[in-house]
């Protein structure tokens, strides 16, 4: 990525400015730029900013500089790709930052500059400048970042759901940056980024197909190399028993059974396909949770009682819900309720000129309809 890329598409109402201001507004952008602000007024902005990502602290700790940060973002239809430079600090999304913000996404990061070292989940995970990493903002993190410069790239989870079956799997996942498949992915989103400011809405559509094309491609393969079982592979009958599933997770007569009668599989093989994520009754119940989990964190949890949510996606009593969904996430579904409620509340007032704009794009991008 070269400097000249870094600040193209800059729009001057952002602060951002370049000499494709003119054209910006062909896509929703937004961004800010530390010299063009005072110190307090930056931290502020980039905190709002990735208010919906993640919960960050130890600004620029220990660096003999004050903390910058600029952003420069666009909204291409269903995705989000932004640029982001900032000081060092400590990245976290807790359960509660997941139930608070309430969004169900996968984020790519081509990192240009600097790196990190952290968790996802449970599992340690190291970037360094040329390489990718994804997240599964499902998954808890923390991370503890370098002063960086990064492309992010923010996509609803249905866009992969559709082409993997092991979507979880993406969670910590790193394509080094000596590697084909990373290089590769490095100059579509370059290429990305640099066209947004002249791109259509009209022309996103095709854009971000090709572009979630290429990801599913690269990702699948690596996905598959790494596992030592290629069972849960990403075959099509399997995508058309997974979509099935996810169409179906709030019937009451979804089962094995009625699985594999519908595909004219026996249940053996049925459970055989789906032996490497616990068996298929497990995996059915784990994408019920995960969409309880989402109601609570919902824009209309206030009016949810947590027995509705429990018989909506078939999952047992009260009690026995509130322990599956405990044992899953580490909370309980009223305190993930409660942290989505909070989360409303600091939300800031979208009338707002730039108020919130990546939280409120996350949450407008509309993903498409599972189709069985």
């Amino acid at each position: 990525m070269t400097d000249d890329l870094t600040t193209s598409g800059r729009s001057e109402t952002s602060g951002l400015v370049g000499d494709t201001a003119r054209v910006s507004s062909l896509l929703p952008t937004f961004g800010f730029a530390a010299e063009q602000m005072d110190a307090e007024a930056n931290i502020a902005a980039w905190r709002e900013a990735v208010a919906t990502l993640f919960d960050v602290d130890e600004l620029a700790r220990g660096e003999p500089e004050p903390f910058r940060a600029d952003l420069c973002s666009y909204a291409m239809g269903p995705v989000l790709i932004g640029l982001s430079r900032a000081s060092g600090q400590r990245f976290r999304r807790t359960t509660e930052t997941i139930a608070r913000s309430g969004v169900d996404h996968i984020i790519l990061q081509l990192y240009a500059r600097g790196g990190f070292d952290g968790i996802a989940s449970d599992v340690p995970v190291r970037v360094r400048a040329g390489d990718i990493c994804l997240f599964d903002l499902a998954q808890t993190l923390e991370t503890r970042a370098t002063p960086f410069e990064n492309l992010t790239l923010v996509m609803p989870r249905p866009l992969f759901g559709s082409h993997l079956i092991q979507v979880e799997d993406l969670h910590g996942l790193v394509l080094p940056g000596s590697g084909v498949l990373a290089r590769l992915l490095a100059g579509h989103l370059t290429a990305l980024f640099e066209f947004a400011p002249r791109m259509t809405l009209d022309e996103c559509q095709s854009v971000v197909e090709g572009t979630i094309a290429l990801m599913v491609a690269c990702l699948r393969n690596e996905l598959e190399r790494r596992h030592a079982d290629h069972s849960m592979a990403a075959s099509t009958s399997l995508i058309r028993i997974r979509q099935h599933i996810e169409a179906r997770l709030g019937d009451d007569d979804l089962s094995a059974n009625s699985i594999a009668v519908h595909f004219g599989l026996s249940r053996a093989s049925l459970y055989r396909q789906f032996s490497p994520v616990g068996g298929i009754a497990e995996y059915i119940r784990s994408r019920r949770l995960h969409r309880a989990f989402f109601d609570l964190a919902g824009s209309t949890a206030r009016g949810l009682r947590i027995s509705e949510v429990a018989r909506r996606w078939q999952l047992g009593t009260d009690a026995h819900f509130t322990r599956s969904f405990k044992a899953t996430y580490g909370i309980t579904p009223r305190a993930a309720r409660e942290a989505a409620l909070r989360g409303a509340r600091m939300r800031p007032n979208p009338d707002a000129p730039d108020s919130g704009t990546i939280s409120r794009w996350m949450r407008e991008i509309a993903p498409p309809r599972t189709v069985d």
